[in-house]
């Protein structure tokens, strides 16, 4: 491994390291292990891939969320629009500079609340990949949070939004679920681990009635760790 720069975040001091035998860059700030691509800028995280699965059948997609920015690079080079949002600009700087995200993809520097309260655009998908140190999802995705994002969509758009469960009985991805569909959309929380504290997990929300993950499409390091995933509906439900 090589120290390729540290920088100034958000959150914390940024350290991007690259492994010399395989080129693969991996983002890190403060204590939070963000990013990880390989050197076609494609994510070597499972859950950015199914992300990028479940908004397969989108065309303009709305990604709150940047660090290294490799969903917003998988889904650009699917030939999507994409408005990538984050409040750090250095974010953006770095995704281009190290993590090989095409200076294509509309950047613009905002929290995600102010945005979603300014814009009037409406989006056929919506990725949420924020968080980091002492980030709080309840505080951040409540009610109000979560019907400003379900009005920017259209009427066929979809959401797909990465959080970390704290716990196998941890209510907030149930919680932030049900407010995310509200009555128009079907919903299903897509788990990494049980038993594992402080995991992954990505909430769909989809007009359509049976959920296709398009799990055959990941690459096999990607497909074997997506065999410990499991998906079940919002327990509120």
């Amino acid at each position: 491994m090589r120290t390729l720069g540290y920088f100034e975040g958000a959150y914390g001091t940024i350290c991007i390291i690259e492994d010399k035998a395989t080129g693969a860059r991996r983002y890190y700030e403060g204590n939070a292990f963000q990013s990880h691509a390989l050197p076609s800028g494609e994510s070597c995280f499972t859950y950015i891939h199914l992300m990028s699965n479940l908004l397969r059948q989108t065309t303009n997609v709305l990604l709150l969320g940047c660090a290294g920015g490799t969903l917003a690079t998988m889904l650009y080079r699917q030939g999507k629009a994409v408005t990538l949002v984050d409040h750090n600009p250095i974010s953006f700087k770095l995704a281009q500079e190290y993590f090989w995200m095409p200076r294509g993809i509309r950047c613009i520097e905002a929290d995600f609340k102010d945005f979603l309260g300014m814009t009037s655009e409406r989006f056929d998908g919506i990725a949420i990949d924020v968080g980091g140190t002492d980030f709080r999802f309840g505080d951040e995705f409540g009610r109000q949070t979560c019907q400003a994002l379900r009005g920017t969509l259209t009427q066929s758009g979809r959401i797909a939004m990465n959080l970390l469960v704290e716990h196998d009985l941890d209510p907030l991805p149930d919680e932030i679920t049900a407010d995310l569909a509200g009555s128009d959309l079907n919903a299903w929380i897509i788990d990494e681990a049980f038993g594992e504290p402080e995991r992954n997990a990505v909430i769909a929300c989809a007009p359509e009635r049976r959920l296709e993950l398009g799990q055959e499409a990941f690459p096999p390091v990607i497909a074997a760790e997506f065999l410990s995933w499991s998906v079940r509906r919002p327990r509120l439900w």
